[in-house]
């Protein structure tokens, strides 16, 4: 079972800058059967972005697809197998690097692609054992976003950045003033929000690249652009 992927079009994106980003993508929320993004929102869980692109196109007559089949195997995989788990992702990641260096690139892994678990509490050798690569995601648990930035960390070379909702507002400012970024929705992405810069999220995926105290501006996609929410800013 393969776990890590490089075809993700934005994560292709950082190519550009010299980063070749893997990503594992799993089943979100409770499409496993276990909660592993249990601090999505109702908005969150309503606009995923899993069945974005490929991930959402199902032929008539069935309601899934292999993408989202492997998301579920992958999930499974993990929480049935830890060990298996682990040394399968350490080969890949071994292979991710030696790829990476072929074409001039610096390796770069995201671990939640679709999901936000605490990987530094499950697999902190994995950040030692691969100190030459970056790792790097998105997470709406304010507990573990501050702990990065109080220094409070597994390692130097996972970086953290914090992910806005209908909900967390007032965390999200918190987390600005202590010099972390903010991924925000826009139904289009401005220049400068509440008198703070605004980078644009999609000309690539390298928050690690991102300054501090920055909104990291991201344009709605999928159902949330045909739909009202809140989870998204009107800029």
């Amino acid at each position: 079972m393969q776990l890590l992927t490089t075809s993700n079009p934005k994560t292709q994106k950082g190519v550009k800058r010299g980063y070749l980003t893997a990503i594992l993508h799993l089943a979100p929320s409770k499409l496993s059967g276990v909660d592993v993004c249990k601090h999505a929102t109702p908005q969150c869980i309503r606009f995923c972005l899993n069945k974005a692109g490929r991930g959402g196109i199902v032929k008539k007559g069935e309601t899934t697809n292999a993408i989202q089949l492997a998301r579920v195997a992958r999930t499974k995989f993990w929480l049935d197998n830890p060990v298996a788990f682990t040394a399968q992702l350490n080969k890949e990641i071994d292979a991710h690097k030696r790829k990476a260096e072929k074409l001039g690139l610096k390796p770069a892994v995201r671990l939640n692609g679709t999901s936000d678990i605490s990987w530094e509490n499950y697999l902190p050798a994995l950040f030692w054992r691969h100190d030459d690569v970056q790792f790097y995601d998105y997470t709406k648990n304010f507990v573990r976003m501050t702990q990065f930035l109080v220094g409070s960390w597994v390692a130097k070379n996972y970086h953290l950045t914090f992910s806005r909702s209908e909900l967390n507002d007032s965390q999200c400012y918190e987390v600005l003033r202590n010099g972390g970024s903010v991924a925000i929705v826009f139904d289009s992405v401005p220049s400068s929000f509440r008198d703070r810069p605004v980078l644009n999220g999609d000309d690539d995926d390298l928050r690690f690249l991102d300054g501090p105290e920055v909104w990291v501006g991201l344009k709605a996609k999928g159902k949330l652009k045909q739909f009202e929410s809140t989870f998204k800013v009107m800029a």
